[in-house]
């Protein structure tokens, strides 16, 4: 990587990998139109379209008492885990929502307090094509609870196998949720944000999914808030000759089989160090089939990439803005220093990115697409609102007067003065 080219670099490799484009947005348009138009008839028709699930109107949403049956029945373990990490999660979102609850005093009496109060309703997106996420669904529901949404609805693709639908509904059960709406895709968007016959409208739409789910939380957006675009998974990894290749070689590997569109690159200095990584993915790939994800992903980007300068390669990820970043060395942690625009951050030897898929508590539900720039990970903060409630009295509009009257009359705005000056009568 030349220096000075960095966000040259950068953009190419965000353009070779973009995943929506007029064509997509075209399609998901339609199948928007279709959902708008004719509800649960065109929810049940693109299931067996899309999912080859054939359902009846009437099978398009569970409820609690379902999701509570199916938690009893799971593996004991299953359920210890989704717990585990609900916990975790949980934890870290309530740390997170005191925050917000404060209040300042000035000393001319204003009071300005923070107050917070949660949406009334969310509907939350978890893929379920290659794999079913369920991790996924406890990262969007649990802060979702504690920040007190009374509707959570939880659309994700519907299951023909009856040990997954079951994972699913016990997990959305963890979770919290209140519905589950068998619907995948772009039609699963549209429905949150119309409302059919089997489901209420949401007032805001959220979460990953495949690029037809980008494309219609983009084209949706007037009618229905979204959080950002979480779409296929990015990984840029920062090592050296000191780093555990092996743990890196798996990360990456990792994060490569969700989906053929997963962006995964790693970034080194040292030359050797790069060609033992390339050397370990090759041996961990020999045996995968041409087209499998894990593959694919690797040959559209080329996995490895030499900085002549730690520098330069931050100057690169900041311009890349990936959804995971990993310093897999602990030599570099210095480096985060320099960091601007990440989705995620995990650092330490051996500390592989999926540690926050599963465990660490912090939400991998994360903006994609250079979308980091911008945006912040998913948290209880896309459940709120905060609402500052701001007490006074006849002393503080007086002083508001002396103070920054004569703002009002340099706007033009001689009712906000006369307003203000109403104080000193």
């Amino acid at each position: 990587m030349e220096p000075g080219r960095e966000e040259v670099l950068a953009g190419e490799l965000r353009r070779t990998t973009s995943t929506v484009d007029a064509e997509l947005l075209e399609r998901a348009r339609q199948i928007i139109e279709e959902v708008r138009a004719r509800g649960d008839e065109a929810l049940v028709e693109l299931a067996y379209r899309y999912d080859r699930v054939q359902l009846t109107p009437s099978e398009l949403t569970s409820y609690r008492e379902e999701m509570r049956d199916a938690a009893e029945g799971v593996d004991s373990e299953l359920l210890r885990s989704l717990r585990t990490l609900s916990g975790r999660v949980a934890r870290l979102e309530r740390m997170r929502l005191r925050r917000l609850r404060f209040s300042v005093r000035y000393p001319e009496g204003t009071v300005i307090r923070s107050e917070v109060r949660p949406l009334d309703s969310v509907g939350c997106y978890a893929p379920g094509g290659r794999a079913v996420y369920l991790s996924t669904i406890v990262m969007m529901g649990v802060p979702a609870s504690v920040a007190g949404v009374r509707r959570k609805v939880l659309a994700t693709p519907p299951q023909p196998d009856e040990r997954r639908r079951r994972e699913v509904l016990a997990a959305a059960h963890v979770a919290g949720f209140d519905t589950v709406l068998w619907s995948g895709g772009a039609q699963a968007v549209a429905a949150l944000a119309y409302g059919t016959r089997s489901v209420e409208r949401v007032r805001k739409v959220i979460g990953p999914g495949n690029r037809y789910v980008v494309a219609a939380k983009l084209l949706l957006q007037s009618e229905v808030s979204i959080d950002f675009a979480a779409g296929p998974t990015e990984l840029v990894v920062l090592f050296d000759s000191n780093s555990d290749l092996n743990s890196v070689a798996l990360d990456l590997l990792a994060q490569a089989e969700h989906s053929p569109d997963t962006l995964v690159l790693a970034i080194t200095t040292d030359r050797s160090a790069a060609d033992e990584l390339i050397e370990r993915l090759r041996e961990l790939t020999r045996e995968l089939p041409e087209d499998s994800a894990v593959r694919v992903s690797l040959e559209r980007t080329g996995p490895v990439l030499i900085s002549q300068s730690w520098r330069s390669a931050m100057k690169f990820v900041n311009a890349l803005s990936p959804e995971h970043l990993s310093i897999a060395s602990n030599g570099l942690r210095a480096l985060v220093k320099d960091l601007v625009n990440a989705g995620v951050v995990t650092m330490g030897r051996g500390m592989v990115s999926v540690v926050v898929d599963y465990f660490a508590g912090a939400s991998h539900v994360l903006p994609t697409g250079g979308w980091a720039a911008s945006k912040c990970t998913l948290s209880v903060l896309d459940f709120v609102r905060t609402v500052n409630v701001v007490t006074g009295n006849a002393n503080v509009v007086r002083r508001a007067s002396r103070e920054v009257g004569v703002l009002a009359l340099a706007e033009g705005l001689k009712f906000h003065s006369a307003a203000m000056s109403s104080g000193n009568r």
